[in-house]
């Protein structure tokens, strides 16, 4: 199944703007209507008419996150009902400490690879949540994709706006997570001379 994983955001009341996100490296990800959260770029763009999908929300244990993520659900139900998809369970939500001690981001994780099934496509947007939050979603996913069978990775996305112009653009990332997974194998592998390797799959 298509499962999207993303961090509520930690903005306060007012702050929360929505833009139009200008799609960087994916012609998938552009979307007309303005949105709050990059996530929704992504499923609008890879679930199909008619199709089931899962949300995954890591959501901060404060006012601000709850808020936010009344937003969210908001918008995932707009969209489900624009385009004529399914949320399979509504928007499937992990508490995170507000803290960032590593035992707060060792229970995220743990709860996270709890979602983890074989045939999973995984998606991910590593816009909100603080940095080591980040860092815990993605090796969620990089877990699911390692460890189940047919598990695969289709697309992570940031987005960025310029608070001056007010211009966002969402970006695919991927080729990060790719990348990192060339280079654990790489390693695992010992594969003598691995830079003139990874130099000529930037080159391609």
């Amino acid at each position: 199944m298509k499962k999207f994983y993303t961090s509520i955001p930690l903005q306060v009341r007012g702050n929360l703007g929505k833009y139009v996100y200008a799609p960087v490296g994916n012609s998938r990800l552009g979307m007309e209507e303005p949105t709050s959260f990059p996530i929704i770029p992504a499923i609008n763009g890879y679930v199909e008419p008619g199709e089931r999908f899962r949300l995954i929300a890591v959501v901060p244990d404060s006012e601000d996150g709850k808020r936010n993520m009344a937003a969210l659900e908001q918008e995932i139900g707009a969209l489900c009902a624009r385009k004529g998809i399914v949320c399979e369970r509504g928007v499937e939500t992990v508490a995170a400490a507000e803290d960032e001690r590593v035992s707060s981001h060792t229970g995220v994780f743990q709860s996270l690879i709890d979602f983890a099934e074989e045939d999973d496509e995984l998606f991910a947007c590593v816009t909100y949540g603080t940095k080591p939050q980040s860092m815990t979603l993605l090796m969620a996913v990089q877990y699911a994709y390692r460890m189940k069978k047919n598990a695969s990775v289709s697309c992570i996305v940031y987005g960025k706006v310029d608070h001056n112009t007010k211009d966002a653009f969402i970006y695919d990332e991927t080729a990060l997570v790719q990348m990192d997974e060339i280079v654990r194998m790489l390693a695992e592998r010992k594969v003598p001379n691995p830079k003139a390797v990874i130099d000529g799959l930037l080159s391609l």
